[in-house]
């Protein structure tokens, strides 16, 4: 299995009014983001609203990704839950599917402090599922801080093959590649998230990143990748790292704490990929 690198896009789940799949948006989604350079695809993360929706639903958009990606590019596929146990349970579901890779997180809603806590949560999980897995490090989201020598340690976990962080802690992923130097010795792959440090990131070695908002934008992050890691071209990576900022804060606006989602999925509806499949709670707010 080749390492995953690269831009992957997390992908928002086109929804209908209530909250089923649009399965066809999502495969015109799919195709968009391949077309524009995408190297990966990640369903049901937090762009994807993966804990949100039904368990039925989650698996309807794995099979459908899977099936309409035809293994142009790999299929990441979260199974986030608020337990060990859950994610297991869900994991055993999904991976009958076969996806590339599930992507696990820290369980949630909960506080976990203490470190060998949360790490024995990722060996038990994984132990338990045997399956190629990515970390996706999302404080923001569950809550639940790791700190840089428990990642170290869920890197040598045999089953994980990546790290998403997007704790946006760049001290932490410089940590990581500090550490692991070598892209072809280290024991998984570095992935960031925090779409504010692409660039930095990819010039210190990183392997690729993941995106959420940056699925309306894969053109450009393609570009980036190419510049920072092929041509190793710094001043080009950052004016171009500056060009998806904008880009990103313009489609984003001033609300974007509370109309991120809707500002994403319009953005795409604009570009006719998919349709503006907004549910509560992401409304846009009314002015």
């Amino acid at each position: 299995m080749a390492k995953l690198h690269g831009i992957i896009t997390a992908l928002p789940t086109p929804l209908l009014a209530n909250e089923d799949v649009d399965v066809q948006s999502l495969k015109q989604l799919i195709d968009y983001v391949i077309k524009e350079g995408a190297n990966g695809i990640f369903v049901l993360g937090n762009m994807g609203e993966g804990p949100a929706l039904l368990d039925s639903q989650k698996l309807i958009v794995v099979k459908a990704a899977i099936e309409h990606a035809k293994k142009r590019v790999p299929v990441l596929t979260g199974i986030a839950e608020v337990s060990p146990r859950r994610m297991i349970e869900l994991g055993k579901k999904v991976k009958d599917l076969n996806p590339d890779y599930l992507v696990i997180t820290t369980p949630f809603y909960y506080r976990f402090p203490h470190p060998d806590s949360l790490v024995g949560s990722v060996e038990k999980i994984c132990g338990e599922l045997n399956y190629p897995t990515v970390f996706y490090h999302c404080p923001g989201a569950t809550g639940n801080k790791v700190n840089t020598a428990s990642v170290l340690k869920i890197m040598e976990v045999p089953q994980i093959k990546a790290i998403k962080d997007s704790s946006g802690d760049i001290y932490l992923v410089a940590e990581l590649l500090r550490k692991y130097p070598d892209k072809n010795s280290r024991p998984c792959a570095i992935l960031q998230g925090d779409e504010n440090v692409y660039d930095i990131s990819l010039l210190m070695g990183a392997d690729g990143v993941i995106t959420g908002g940056g699925t309306a934008f894969v053109d450009t992050l393609a570009k980036l990748y190419k510049a920072a890691v092929v041509e190793k071209d710094q001043l080009k990576a950052f004016a171009l790292q500056q060009q998806f900022r904008k880009d990103m804060d313009e489609m984003l606006g001033s609300d974007l704490l509370t109309d991120w989602m809707y500002a994403i999925k319009n953005n795409l509806k604009e570009k006719g990929v998919m349709d503006n499949n907004v549910t509560f709670p992401f409304m846009k707010r009314k002015k």
